[in-house]
């Protein structure tokens, strides 16, 4: 029978999808999980009850420290897969479960290797992480016991890496850096000030930055970055105020904030003091877009201000379907999902399809193997689930978010978008 059904699998069209997002799987893969539903794997997946066999999951969120505020609302994504997924297996008859176990990363690099050796200490293998410095915190220690990491949010361009353990649900940053170049220049601004986080994640995509504007005949006057442990960032925001004192056209100067909420928060709230600061544009990135800390303390601030703080998104096209599953998900959290929060829910199944096509192991070694081939056809809430050669996200596209005041108060709204294949910008500011 397991002869049979990888040789099913090794054959399979390529062009079949797998449609969960509208609910409906499609027939080969229902044909493989049938098969296999009276079949279970040796060694790495957990029998908790008779003809059961458990599936289990750790996710990493963040339940502490600066993006506290995100935590719950990736937690309510995974939560809803564990819900859908052991809903479909039970109405095909299939014996597999799937339970998710969460541990708080505390939005540090010690929190997540923590919380990762908390899972290998429970036998969970299949691992997912949320930021970059949580993903390069842990990616050694899960290689070496049999892990298979998956990355709901994690961008750093240096984690793009072929072969390795870690797979990525969204783009790496080397699109979000020429988009981002790309808005500025949209905006005719020629030179910028990059206020940056000083870790996996804001290195990154700074480097690509200044790389990008470089290539498009812009640059950065200077960069400045910043410990990301401190609460206190007023001496960095003066030198911010001093460095654009210095220039002569401050009409063609821009400001990129390159942090997550919480230290956003700080690092606004000393800006605010400074007059010239709150004369040029702002432009922000996927660390602190969506918010609902910074909407809720700083939006009415940054509206008032006419400073743009426009930032990017990861996005995916909208699809009628993704009502369904949004409608449960605003119940829970009161927000609409992210793309990274369709990404968890979608990374969640195709990894359980995964183990259920891998005969029940949950071995990180075997299912690195599989879960790219899964991921090549499978169409859920998040889109099309292709991966690149590194086990990233291969469909770059991002939306353009900024604050507003809407007839609902303060909200993100959507001011354009940015095509990753073709570099093209579309914007659509309000008046």
């Amino acid at each position: 029978m397991v002869q049979f059904i990888n040789l099913l699998v090794k054959n399979m069209n390529r062009s079949l999808t797998i449609l969960l997002g509208v609910g409906v799987v499609a027939v080969v893969v229902v044909l493989v999980v049938a098969l296999i539903s009276n079949t279970s794997g040796a060694g790495t997946t957990t029998t908790i009850a008779q003809g059961t066999v458990e599936i289990p999951i750790g996710v990493m969120v963040s339940l502490t420290g600066d993006l506290e505020s995100y935590g719950p609302l990736y937690r309510a994504a995974a939560q809803l897969a564990e819900q859908d997924i052991n809903s479909f297996f039970s109405s095909i008859n299939s014996p597999y479960r799937v339970k998710v176990y969460f541990e708080d990363d505390k939005s540090t690099p010690e929190g997540a290797l923590a919380a990762a050796q908390s899972f290998a200490a429970r036998g969970i293998k299949i691992v997912f992480t949320y930021t970059s410095s949580a993903t390069s915190a842990v990616k050694s220690f899960a290689s070496q016991n049999d892990m298979i990491i998956i990355s709901y949010a994690s961008t750093a361009p240096h984690l793009a890496i072929s072969g390795d353990n870690v797979f990525r649900l969204e783009p790496p940053d080397t699109f979000q850096a020429r988009g981002i170049a790309a808005l500025i220049k949209e905006l005719g601004v020629d030179r910028v000030i990059v206020i940056y986080r000083g870790d996996d994640w804001g290195d990154g995509l700074y480097r690509a930055l200044s790389q990008r504007l470089a290539e498009l005949g812009g640059g950065v006057i200077v960069g400045i970055r910043y410990d990301p442990a401190s609460k206190d960032l007023s001496a960095e925001v003066a030198s911010l105020a001093d460095y654009v004192r210095r220039e002569q056209n401050i009409s063609r100067v821009g400001i990129v904030a390159l942090s997550f909420p919480g230290d956003f928060l700080s690092l606004f709230n000393a800006a605010m003091r400074y007059p010239e600061l709150m004369s040029v544009k702002w432009f922000g990135s996927d660390g602190t877009v969506d918010d609902v800390k910074v909407r809720d303390v700083l939006g009415e601030k940054i509206v008032d201000s006419g400073i743009l703080f426009i930032n990017l998104r990861f996005f995916t096209a909208e699809y009628p379907h993704q009502e369904r599953l949004a409608a449960r998900y605003r119940n829970m959290t009161g927000e609409n999902p992210s793309e990274a929060a369709y990404g968890l829910y979608d990374g969640i199944w195709a990894v359980a399809l995964s183990v259920v096509i891998n005969n029940g192991s949950t071995s990180g070694s075997q299912l690195v193997k599989v879960f790219p081939e899964i991921a090549y056809r499978y169409f859920g809430y998040s889109g099309w689930l292709l991966l690149d050669e590194n086990g990233d996200r291969a469909i770059a596209t991002y939306a353009y978010r900024m604050l507003a005041r809407t007839q609902n108060g303060i909200e993100w709204i959507t001011v354009g978008y940015y095509d990753g294949s073709t570099g093209k910008v579309t914007l659509n500011l309000p008046h």
